[in-house]
């Protein structure tokens, strides 16, 4: 037993899959304020595993959890009351905070331009990944592909860069989110809400600037990460079979994320063993 539960396909793929499954299959009938708990049960499972759920003494992958954990009762709140015109203001002040102190250690060590460069730029990559991705809290077929995308990209991305807990992490997010897109297909579509969106892209962007900091992730990977909010809103065809619609949205997001795991392969070549 202790095998498969240290095995880690089985804690960053299966397990996350098969929690967000049964969870979504349970929640999925009482609205979509709660469907999008499936996927951070699915996630949290993983974190367990992987974790224990020890969040001290801090360090940047446990400050990232913090984050997120903080960031599900937002999530939760910014659903059920009505903040929604303050909502990208506010939630560009929070990410800024909060990436800033994620990556304050690594700021110390650098002066002049390059400390500027990191401030500005790392606050503004989290920063744009939440507010673009919060503005697709009500649709769920992109609201799920741009998670399952960024999983993905940030994942195998951090992977080769050389932070395996990283890889793991942003590798169990897509699996947990790849459940809600399985239920896309043979179920009625549920909005996954900031309660989903904002835990889980928050904790996908501060890994990847993490990658970027704290390990050898090219920074230029960030950049391609990106575009995948920007390409969840890509017009298809109204007239699109249900099944054939899913493959093509997924399939369009996927393509900078996919882009940034293979540029991240040219400059650092195969993972660590």
């Amino acid at each position: 037993m202790d095998a498969i539960l240290n095995n880690p396909l089985f804690q960053s793929a299966l397990l996350p899959f098969v929690v967000s499954l049964v969870v979504a299959v349970i929640l999925r009938p009482h609205g979509w304020v709660w469907a999008g708990l499936s996927a951070v049960a699915g996630f949290a499972a993983s974190v367990y595993l992987l974790t224990d759920f020890r969040f001290f003494p801090l360090s940047s992958h446990r400050k990232i959890l913090l984050l997120g954990g903080g960031a599900i009762v937002l999530g939760m709140l910014l659903d059920l009351l009505p903040w929604r015109r303050i909502t990208p203001g506010l939630l560009f002040v929070v990410t800024v905070a909060a990436t800033l102190w994620v990556i304050w250690p690594r700021l110390r060590a650098f002066d002049g331009w390059p400390l500027w460069l990191m401030a500005i730029a790392g606050p503004a990559y989290v920063a744009w990944l939440v507010v673009a991705s919060e503005g697709l809290r009500q649709k769920s077929l992109q609201a799920d592909a741009v998670v399952f995308a960024l999983g993905l990209g940030t994942g195998l991305s951090a992977l080769l860069g050389a932070t395996a807990l990283y890889g793991q992490l942003g590798s169990a997010i897509a699996a947990a989110v790849g459940a809600r897109l399985l239920l896309q297909v043979v179920g009625r579509p549920v909005v996954a809400g900031s309660i989903m969106l904002l835990p889980l892209v928050s904790v996908l962007a501060l890994l990847g600037l993490g990658a970027v900091v704290y390990a050898k992730l090219p920074w230029y990977s960030l950049l391609l990460l990106a575009l995948v909010p920007v390409m969840a809103r890509v017009p298809l065809p109204g007239n699109m079979p249900r099944l054939l619609h899913i493959v093509v949205s997924v399939l369009i997001v996927l393509l900078p994320a996919a882009l940034a795991v293979f540029l991240t392969w040219q400059e650092t070549g195969a993972p660590p063993l």
